[in-house]
């Protein structure tokens, strides 16, 4: 009897080890596999927002940058011209006067750079630089063109890079070639712009070529002084990147970014 009722309790034990998780431990498992899957969740989100967010950075420095070097070495070519000299005048026959179907300005014989702003006032600065290239020195247009090149003897053409921010906070530049028709469709160079401005650095005497004073553009233009353009001093305000929502489309705040820029020759 006793061997009957110990094989009975063997068993009754067995039977209860054998019969798993009660409801309680297994809702208390759910429960902390939860949390661990929410914690992993969690480190997976803020790892791809930072990935994100410094992606979104690096993109709006190359934005940057790239925008600038065009702006700054296009500005440098301003009254520039391949062929070789033949008379002291000679600028004002290789550079005729034209106007810029952009913006209406007008470029004088010789002159290599035109613009429109006033110091203070509620819109964007233009720029236009006109020069000569012969496509075989290397010269490029703000848009990445060259000139054709001509055979047996250069084939020389005449460029004029017009840049201006458009309604959409980009720096825009067109192209017009010889001077002659419309410019070519504008081409972005840099997004998240909101304003540019730019004084011109003059030698007000006329007889070196240094600066002494800097001028917005309608002051130059009443002053009939855009020959004596040495350096341009362009300001362009930035919508500061907001790496905690790339995808906004405000800009509440600016970064501005000045440079001064000595025309090729003339500084």
């Amino acid at each position: 009897m006793n061997d009957h009722l110990m094989r009975q309790n063997k068993l009754h034990a067995i039977s209860a080890r054998q019969g798993g998780f009660s409801l309680i431990e297994l809702l208390v498992a759910i429960l902390i596999g939860l949390f661990i899957i929410l914690g992993l969740s969690q480190v997976f989100l803020n790892m791809y927002s930072t990935s994100k967010s410094e992606g979104s950075l690096f993109q709006f420095q190359n934005n940057q940058r790239t925008g600038i070097v065009m702006l700054t070495n296009t500005v440098q070519l301003a009254g520039y011209f391949a062929s070789p000299p033949t008379s002291i005048n000679y600028a004002q026959s290789v550079l005729p006067a034209v106007t810029n179907s952009g913006d209406g300005t007008a470029f004088t014989p010789g002159t290599g750079i035109v613009g429109t702003g006033t110091s203070g006032g509620s819109s964007s600065h233009t720029i236009n630089i006109y020069y000569q290239t012969s496509g075989a020195d290397n010269v490029y247009n703000c848009q990445g063109g060259v000139a054709s090149v001509g055979s047996p003897t250069p084939l020389y053409t005449t460029f004029i890079n017009s840049f201006s921010i458009n309604a959409s906070n980009q720096l825009v530049c067109t192209v017009t070639t010889n001077g002659a028709g419309t410019a070519s469709l504008p081409l972005v160079l840099a997004d998240n712009i909101q304003s540019m401005s730019i004084l011109y650095g003059i030698d007000s005497t006329g007889s070196a070529a240094t600066t002494n004073t800097y001028m917005d553009a309608t002051t130059v233009s009443a002053k009939s002084m855009w020959a004596n353009v040495r350096a341009v001093q362009i300001t362009l305000n930035f919508c500061t990147a907001n790496v905690l929502n790339p995808g906004s489309t405000t800009c509440a705040s600016t970064t501005p970014w000045v440079q001064t820029i000595n025309l090729m020759g003339k500084s």
